[in-house]
């Protein structure tokens, strides 16, 4: 079997296309690494280190400035990430583009990082807008989702086609029709538990920053409880509460979406991998969000409070697509086909 399959030649081999895996691979890091560029721009308030867009101080290489230095970083980043982007979409029009999700997936993140880009001119025009600012991490956010779910097609194989395939059911019957439709259960289980602690979790991320733009960054000087009462006193306070009720709730569906998933019977390597990369991150997320006020909110423990959040958002998202497209292992067969 060739490596790629001829363009017009029906599903092409993305998985077995090494070259465009990079560049999906790369495509998911850069995005991460910008949103977190992006978190230190913010809690060093150095959003206006560039006055004008798109260049910086009327030049393609400002003098050194600490705010400047960052500003500059964070969209120098963002083309090279853009750039990225560029080449993952052509390879896939040019060689996979029969595989009709993994091109509905590549172009629309492109088209997403765009006007992410976009939108960073406009909050450096508008002064840095706070509504602009949600707007723009949470279409950054969205550029991850849509990197991922490139990434975990391309890798595992999956295309709809697929999905609404039920001709490989197995000929099973007995005990092992039974383990298989019950192992069926329990994936219909953690892909539910899973996709709800995604959204959790980006929701939690938006509204954590959503307090910082607003001022409620910092108006709870202790953790978990806000200034030792259970209450809110002031708008900025109920703001950070609820920032905080999101993430506890959040916290808790995740572990249990990472339970779920690793526990799954059957499961592939790669499953348990992300379910144990869920619970590592959640619990790290967990310890850096306390570190906040236990640090005063000192600019390291945002800035890795974000980073976190993000790495455990994707987490959650990849683990979500796997459960998706390859849930099970080789040897799970059977119970895949059942479920189908």
């Amino acid at each position: 079997m060739d490596t790629i399959a001829r363009p017009g030649s029906g599903l092409t081999a993305a998985s077995n296309d090494r070259l465009l895996l990079t560049l999906l691979g790369l495509m998911v890091i850069g995005a991460i690494i910008q949103i977190t560029l992006g978190g230190v721009v913010r809690v060093t308030e150095s959003g206006l280190g560039c006055p004008d867009w798109p260049l910086c101080h009327g030049s393609l290489i400002p003098k050194f400035e600490y705010h400047t230095m960052i500003e500059w970083s964070h969209r120098t980043a963002g083309s090279s990430v853009g750039l990225v982007f560029i080449a993952a979409v052509i390879r896939v029009w040019l060689i996979h583009r029969d595989n009709r999700f993994l091109v509905t997936v590549t172009t629309g993140s492109l088209v997403l990082i765009t006007i992410v880009g976009g939108i960073g001119g406009a909050v450096v025009l508008s002064e840095v807008e706070p509504a602009l600012r949600t707007l723009h991490l949470g279409l950054a956010e969205g550029v991850v989702l849509f990197s991922v779910l490139a990434f975990a097609a391309a890798a595992t194989g999956w295309t709809q086609r697929r999905f609404s395939d039920t001709s490989g059911i197995p000929d099973v019957s007995g005990g092992r029709l039974m383990a298989a439709l019950e192992s069926a259960g329990d994936l219909v289980t953690a892909r539910r538990v899973t996709n709800i602690a995604a959204v959790l979790a980006l929701a939690t991320l938006l509204s954590g920053s959503y307090a910082v733009w607003r001022g409620a960054g910092a108006v709870c000087p202790s953790w978990p409880l806000c200034g030792g009462s259970i209450i809110p006193e002031s708008e900025l306070v109920w703001i950070h509460a609820t920032h905080r009720v999101f993430a506890g709730v959040s916290t808790v569906v995740a572990l249990w979406a990472a339970h779920r998933a690793y526990r799954l019977s059957g499961g592939s390597q790669v499953v348990r991998l992300l379910a144990v990369g869920a619970l590592v991150t959640v619990v790290g997320q967990v310890l850096v969000g306390a570190a906040n006020p236990w640090t005063d909110f000192s600019e390291w423990a945002q800035a890795i409070h974000l980073s976190l959040a993000t790495i455990m958002w994707t987490d959650l998202v990849l683990l979500a697509a796997v459960l998706l497209m390859q849930p099970y292992g080789r040897e799970a067969e059977p119970a895949r086909g059942a479920e189908a």
